[in-house]
């Protein structure tokens, strides 16, 4: 493990409800609700594209270790080659979609990519936070768009990776990797 931060115990195995995490986490931004895969992170009001919506939080561990917690218990993003932040409330509720309307800027700020409407589930392409040539899920985000599958940044279309470096929610270490 890379730090050792005291955090709740992993929050998919505690089945949470989305009325108990709004009285912890919610802002005057955003709330956790239900939605089509799940919890989600939704709206409150308005968000202005470019906005910061959250700061992403939770300890630095390896890989080793996101391995070793399994999938139900680690909700990770990769922030370097073997470094990944071990993403906690409300982050960890921010879902998948092959056309988001969120980013991830400077490793760790979920920024709106579009003016987002009040009550508008927020979601960011996980495919922006990955180059370790591991994970894969198929995807649910059901827009029209859809890969059907999760994966590295470097599987994504040429015209979509050029967007997301333009828009500058890649991740750091990424973006160092290609201009080497």
């Amino acid at each position: 493990m890379i730090a050792s931060t005291q955090f709740p115990p992993p929050l998919l195995s505690l089945n949470p409800d989305s009325e108990w995490l709004n009285t912890r986490y919610a802002t005057e931004k955003f709330r956790i609700g239900q939605c089509d895969v799940g919890l989600g992170v939704f709206a409150r009001r308005a968000v202005t594209a470019g906005e910061t919506i959250l700061v992403l939080e939770g300890p630095v561990i390896d890989f080793a270790e996101t391995r070793r917690r399994g999938a139900r218990e680690c909700m990770a993003i990769q922030i370097g080659p073997n470094h990944y932040i071990d993403t906690q409330p409300p982050g960890v509720f921010v879902n998948h979609s092959c056309q988001p309307n969120a980013g991830i800027a400077r490793d760790r700020y979920l920024v709106a990519l579009r003016n987002i409407s009040a009550g508008e589930e927020i979601r960011y392409d996980y495919s922006t936070t990955m180059e370790e040539h591991s994970f894969t899920m198929p995807c649910r985000c059901g827009k029209a768009t859809c890969r059907k599958w999760v994966r590295d940044f470097s599987t994504l279309p040429d015209e979509v990776r050029t967007a997301y470096l333009t828009q500058g929610v890649v991740m750091d270490f990424i973006r160092r990797n290609l201009a080497a």
